[in-house]
């Protein structure tokens, strides 16, 4: 395993996991005593980072570095 691939994993993990934590925190701001609209500011951008995690993973982007791949592949293989 590349560590690329590696990386997408891993911040893919952070990101997802911190998107179920904020929304705990946002049901329950008072248990870890934060203001109710700092939560919600954040569990917004977070929520934008998952949807970017769960983008990359089902959408077009890791098509096109799978398509970009095989391109690279294919090229150095026509070089030997």
């Amino acid at each position: 395993m590349d560590i690329q691939k590696l990386g997408a994993i891993v911040v893919s993990i952070v990101v997802l996991v911190g998107f179920i934590l904020l929304s705990f925190l946002a049901m329950k701001p008072e248990a870890a005593n934060v203001k109710y609209e700092i939560v919600l500011v954040l569990l917004g951008n977070w929520a934008a980072m998952a949807f970017a995690v769960v983008g990359y993973w089902v959408g077009s982007t890791i098509s096109s570095k799978q398509k970009d791949d095989t391109i690279a592949a294919s090229i150095s293989e026509k070089k030997l």
